[in-house]
């Protein structure tokens, strides 16, 4: 391992000081000092040049140590060194001798320094300083032969000629180390990246490790639900610990090329291909399971309440949904199949619908017998009333009628739920529907202060539908407008022919239901906060049933409305054909 020390010692020649740089002239002028005064027959041509050399050299070494303790190793003000330093190496060569000088190749030191620099023009300098050096001395010694003058050409160009060699070598260097320095910090830059990559390649996988625990732990915490993936060609891939339970397989028995079709019959997949057991296949191959990834090849989801049946054979009833299952580019791997066992809640469901109508039947027949003998009561020419026990008698009567309409509700959804929902059609004009309906409800909106009008054109509009249910549904929306209205509003009762159906639309300047209560208004039983907190009376049925005679007929039923700005309700039936004959019946 390399300590401190020898790192700066490497750092002080990968960049060399002034002074380090200074040091080889200060030491050969002082080594061709002592020569010239130790060897015999070397004595000085001339003290003042020997001195005036001796005082550039020393000046230079002194700039040098400045320079070195202000940090400037490099700039054109470090060449002043070199050139201070051949200018006292040019002065002692003439004070020894000049041409004849032992001393001549001592400015080569400064000439190398020089030559090292950046530029060409440094090579030029250096054949300027060097024909001075050797043509100068000629100003007051002329050359006394043509030799002398020869030297004063080839010593320059000599001179210029190594200052060439060492500024190319220097500019070489520079080149491979300006190469290396930057290769270095390109691979300290890849370094650096491949550790970050690193890093968060662990990191990932960090994640990665959780997410999959996590994964693994929902994985098998999910027992309610048969949550199963499968191929394209419908294998299973997959199977959850919930399916092992309600379907009947383990996941062992499920993953050996069992198909998702095994799980559902044949009259199921049938239905959903809107075939019958026995027609020919639609689709070459396999079409039942085609049938049951149709939508979700679509790029839809099937969500449908299917039977579905288990290893064992038995049936359950199930919501089932299916999804398309792709990878991380988008490309289809198969399927994905969540059931969900709804056995309890159809239970539940039967067993509410059943208690619902054994109530109302048992509440039916006393509240008639009620009504009857409240009759008899009123009418008995025996023992007539007085007016005040005939004004009991009303209220009676008027709260059981109120009991028994309840209970026809109650039956009536009860009916619905059960899929037994009767209706007889026939030719029924919808303007005669809403005119009779709007009469009806006149006394009720007159007491209440609420304006009631109607908007329908003379011309006769019909749809084939059952006039009773029809006509209970329109006495629903228009009371339920009536109820919801403060004194001095208005409800407006309106048909059309719109689209090629008929819309029957009741719209009210009442006190309007929230947004977010509006998708759950014609469920059973519901009622809106804006009635709760009017204290509106109600028990949350008559749009349910409103709903459900809409559905039956063919057409359906929206809602627009804004808290305090009142609502509009439009039922939109099928216009009945018009080469239908048939007498028209109203409803009653």
């Amino acid at each position: 391992m390399i300590d401190s020390r020898e790192v700066r010692w490497y750092r002080n020649f990968d960049q060399p000081s002034p002074l380090l740089k200074q040091a080889p002239s200060a030491v050969a002028f002082l080594l061709a000092l002592t020569t010239v005064f130790l060897v015999p027959g070397l004595a000085p041509v001339d003290a003042t040049l020997m001195l005036l050399s001796g005082a550039l050299i020393a000046g230079a070494t002194v700039f040098a140590v400045l320079l070195r303790a202000r940090g400037h190793f490099q700039g054109p003000i470090v060449l002043l060194i070199p050139l201070v330093d051949f200018l006292g190496f040019a002065f002692f060569r003439a004070a020894t001798g000049a041409g004849q000088s032992l001393f001549a190749t001592l400015v080569l030191i400064p000439i190398a320094w020089l030559a090292t620099a950046p530029g060409i023009r440094q090579v030029a300098v250096v054949f300027v300083l060097s024909a001075a050096m050797v043509f100068i001395p000629y100003i007051t010694h002329p050359p006394e032969n043509s030799t002398d003058l020869l030297r004063g050409i080839i010593v320059p160009l000599i001179y210029a000629t190594v200052a060439a060699v060492i500024n190319e070598l220097a500019r070489q260097q520079r080149a491979r180390v300006e190469q290396a320095e930057r290769l270095a910090s390109e691979r300290t830059r890849a370094l650096r990246a491949n550790e970050q990559a690193l890093a968060q390649l662990r990191e990932s996988e960090t994640r990665y490790r959780t997410l999959l625990e996590s994964h693994e732990s929902l994985w098998a915490a999910i027992t309610a639900q048969a949550v199963i993936a499968t191929d394209c060609n419908g294998l299973v891939s997959a199977w959850n610990p919930g399916a092992e339970r309600m379907l009947g397989l383990s996941e062992a028995e499920a993953l050996d090329d069992v198909s998702i079709d095994r799980f559902f019959s044949p009259a199921v997949l049938a239905a959903l291909a809107g075939t019958r057991p026995g027609d020919p296949p639609s689709t070459p191959a396999e079409p039942s399971v085609r049938a049951l990834f149709e939508l979700a090849n679509a790029g839809s989801t099937l969500d449908e309440e299917l039977e579905i049946q288990t290893a064992a054979g038995s049936r359950i009833p199930a919501r089932v949904t299916v999804t398309r299952r792709n990878d991380g580019a988008g490309n289809q791997q198969g399927y994905l199949l969540v059931v969900t066992d709804e056995t309890r809640q159809a239970e539940v469901a039967r067993m509410k619908d059943e208690f619902v109508g054994m109530i109302s039947h048992e509440l039916r027949t006393p509240l008639s017998a009620i009504i009857g003998f409240l009759d008899l009561l009123r009418n008995d020419p025996e023992q007539p009333l007085a007016d005040q026990q005939i004004e009991f008698v009303d209220i009676i009567e008027r709260n059981a009628k109120r009991l028994l309409a309840l209970v026809g509700d109650l039956l009536f959804t009860a009916q619905v739920e059960s899929g037994r929902f009767p209706i007889t059609p026939h030719h029924v004009d919808i303007y005669d529907a809403l005119r009779l309906a709007t009469e009806s409800a006149r006394p009720h909106a007159e007491g209440e202060g609420v304006e009631l009008k109607i908007d329908t054109p003379a011309e006769p509009l019909f749809v084939m539908a059952d006039g009773g249910r029809l006509g209970q549904a329109i006495d629903n929306l228009i009371s339920n407008a009536i109820k919801f209205t403060p004194r001095g509003g208005r409800v407006t009762v309106a048909g059309m022919q719109r689209d090629g159906a008929v819309a029957i639309s009741v719209s009210d300047t009442g006190i309007g239901i929230p947004k977010a209560e509006q998708a759950d208004l014609f469920n059973r039983f519901f009622r809106a906060s804006t009635a709760t907190q009017n204290a509106i009376p109600g028990v949350g049925l008559g749009l349910n049933i409103t709903h459900a005679i809409a559905v039956a007929h063919g057409g359906d039923i929206t809602v627009v409305s804004d808290e305090g700005a009142g609502t509009t309700f439009e039922m939109r039936l099928p216009l009945a054909p018009p080469t239908q004959a048939i007498p028209v019946v109203q409803r009653g």
